[in-house]
């Protein structure tokens, strides 16, 4: 419990405060969703079984939105607007149980499961990549998003099979993911139309 309360307030510490501080563009990435779900895959695969795995990546995600608005209240006297917190809110309880349930089952589970989990963390990393080339026009954010995907099965997957898996597996998860990323900005879009 205390690892997911430190980790999900200091995900949201850092993120604030990265946005200041990386370079033009790359301010962005502190501004992704993909490195928090991340998060919440590793905090899920430490958990002891399914259950605490997906109220772990939630309380995580959660949490980070405390730390990241917090932040900002203290460095600039500023909460979140409310479309803001809807559509991180939206976030962190949809992917926070996911991504850490995926985690519980990159660690647990057997082959074709671990795949899927990688799979999935893979896509994420490449459908930020698609909307920060698209979207933000920010090419070298994009490349570095995609190669981070791509390296996803590579630098966790425990077996050959596993890494050649997890890319099969990437490719119908893109497609979810995208179809999701599509659904989040448009959620924002209406969010913020409503706050105006």
């Amino acid at each position: 419990m205390l690892i997911v309360v430190a980790v999900g307030l200091g995900l949201g510490v850092v993120t604030q405060i990265l946005q200041s501080v990386l370079p033009t563009g790359w301010s962005q990435a502190a501004n992704a969703i993909s490195p928090w779900l991340l998060v919440a895959f590793f905090i899920g695969s430490a958990m002891p079984d399914r259950g605490s795995a997906v109220v772990a990546g939630l309380a995580t995600l959660v949490l980070a939105l405390v730390g990241y608005y917090a932040t900002t209240q203290l460095r600039f006297g500023i909460g979140g607007g409310t479309s803001s917190l809807i559509f991180w809110g939206l976030g962190a309880a949809v992917g926070g149980p996911v991504f850490g349930l995926a985690g519980h089952t990159w660690r647990t589970g057997e082959h074709r499961y671990r795949a899927l989990a990688l799979g999935l963390l893979a896509a994420v990393f490449i459908a930020e990549a698609g909307y920060h080339l698209l979207v933000l026009s920010e090419p070298g954010v994009a490349i570095g998003f995609a190669i981070g995907g791509l390296l996803v099965p590579v630098m966790i997957g425990r077996s050959r099979e596993d890494r050649l898996g997890a890319y099969v597996a990437a490719v119908p998860a893109l497609a979810l993911g995208s179809a999701g990323f599509v659904v989040f900005l448009w959620l924002y879009d209406v969010t913020a139309r409503i706050q105006a």
